[in-house]
């Protein structure tokens, strides 16, 4: 299994219905895994400020995490910015993904690439940079805890290419729901 395929093996332990994106290169391995998942329905956007405003008023009505997939990194992540900022103010439970330059090319200067790690924390109660695909189900897991533990808000994970395209083999018992309802209550 690659680890695009095994980032929407996650979102399916999650419980995840619907999610926003902007197809692109940097995560093109996601978006072939949601084109064979047809329980998880994809909305597709024309930029990514438009897609996380749009997870933030889903999760605001729907009391699920809004689920938002940025397909650049560089570009792509900087225009999830705005709409992250208004989540965590909002303190809505937002979970935010976007591609990343390889991890072989992050000390350079690489096409697209800037330090989303520092972007996104300001702004977000965790943002994560994956560095091993083996771990893409326990971070998913955790992500989606801490945007639904009190005081709800927006968390973010960034996906290297390599780490999307690698293949490994994962145990059914590494997919399991980080909170059984994530429903908020009244």
């Amino acid at each position: 299994m690659t680890g695009g395929q095994a980032v929407v093996r996650s979102l399916k332990a999650e419980k995840v219905e619907h999610m926003f994106g902007l197809i692109g290169s940097a995560t093109i391995e996601v978006f072939d895994a949601l084109y064979e998942e047809k329980k998880i329905k994809f909305i597709g956007v024309r930029d990514e400020k438009t897609g996380t405003h749009m997870a933030d008023g889903y999760a605001r009505a729907s009391g699920q995490p809004g689920i938002m997939l940025a397909g650049q990194n560089g570009p792509g992540a900087t225009n999830l910015v705005t709409g992250i900022a208004q989540a965590a103010a909002a303190f809505s439970p937002l979970v935010s993904i976007a591609g990343a330059i390889s991890t072989s090319d992050l000390i350079q200067d690489a096409f697209q690439g800037i330090d989303q790690q520092s972007l996104f924390k300001p702004i977000t109660k965790k943002t994560w940079t994956v560095t091993k695909t083996e771990r893409i189900p326990e971070m998913f897991r955790e992500a989606f805890h801490i945007a639904m533990k009190p005081r709800r808000g927006p968390v973010h994970l960034n996906l290297p290419r390599d780490i999307l395209s690698k293949s490994v083999n994962f145990k059914n018992s590494q997919y399991s729901q980080a909170n059984k309802s994530h429903k908020i209550s009244s």
